[in-house]
């Protein structure tokens, strides 16, 4: 998850004090844990590395963490990106504290300074990109928000998501989709101070959680407008103000990112998990599946359990 140098030999310990180092050591008994003072440099990452992919610029990484390990306060020299596959962890960020979980989508800029607790294993993808990256395909560094975010679901985690499923599966074109789906994660994060959460209407959470509750046959748009109390055309326009997309949309993406975690954290078969979040069937499934995430729910599936 977390990018470190080698002159930081002490960044992480977990609950029985190991020591891990960037060098190949076999981990060994730490005194105390420390935070880390000098920016950690682009493509370094904590955690037992599962696969990754570097060219030009871009860093994408793959890892395994263990129940209990911590990583100090500490900060990168280039924005970073962390997208959660498996396990639940916490962060603490300008001394306040949030939860992490599956297809939470960090977003943390350079040089601020977090640290990270896992409350139990956990599978993350990591993301980093240089300023000289940025200036080639012409995005601008100002685009990138200041703070840093955390995303649950939409589009901006399914980019993510797409980045995995390319280092997974690499072929010849791989570059071109890895920095196509890096961009338009990159605009969707630029958009987020306009599609952000501050002052949004409180019968949004209401519309939003009748979705939730029955996600396989949600409601029509007028049921939902008189849930809110308003009119349905004031539901279209303020859904697509906050969430950017329309409510159909919404509930399509719903539907995947359920997929996704019933995949992740259950034994269902697909044809099971395809129904109960309302498709079709499991080829249904298996199509806006794969257009989504660029992997079908299978390949998915067994990803998560080759340990």
């Amino acid at each position: 998850m977390t990018p470190y140098g080698q002159s930081n030999r002490l960044v992480a310990t977990n609950s029985a004090r190991l020591r891990y180092t960037c060098d190949g050591e076999q981990p060994r008994i730490a005194s105390r844990k420390r935070q880390m003072t000098t920016p950690i440099e682009i493509g370094r990452f904590v955690g037992a590395p599962v696969r990754a992919h570097t060219f030009d610029g871009v860093s994408i990484a793959e890892s395994t963490y263990a129940s209990g390990l911590s990583v100090g306060a500490h900060t990168h020299d280039a924005p970073l990106l962390s997208l959660v596959l498996q396990g639940h962890a916490t962060e603490e960020n300008g001394g306040h504290s949030r939860e992490l979980r599956s297809q939470s989508l960090l977003y943390t800029p350079s040089f601020e300074s977090h640290g990270h607790r896992f409350l139990t294993a956990g599978r993350w993808l990591n993301i980093q990109f240089s300023t000289r990256w940025i200036a080639r395909v012409g995005a601008g560094v100002t685009m990138l928000p200041a703070a840093s975010q955390l995303v649950r679901g939409g589009s901006t985690v399914n980019w993510a998501y797409r980045l995995g499923a390319e280092i997974r599966e690499p072929d010849t074109v791989s570059q071109f989709a890895i920095e196509g789906a890096l961009l338009l994660l990159i605009s969707d994060l630029a958009r987020m101070p306009v599609l952000g959460e501050r002052r949004r209407p409180r019968w949004l959470k209401v519309i939003e959680d009748a979705i939730e509750a029955s996600i396989a046959a949600p409601p029509a748009v007028t049921d939902l407008a008189a849930l809110a109390g308003v009119h349905a055309s004031h539901v279209l326009r303020t859904f697509r103000q906050y969430h950017g997309c329309t409510v159909a949309t919404y509930v399509r993406r719903r539907r995947l990112e359920r997929a996704r975690a019933d995949i992740a954290s259950s034994n269902l078969p697909l044809s099971m998990i395809a129904l109960q979040v309302g498709f079709a069937d499991q080829s249904h499934l298996t199509r806006a599946f794969r257009e989504a995430y660029g992997e079908t729910p299978g390949q998915y599936a067994r990803t998560l359990r080759r340990r």
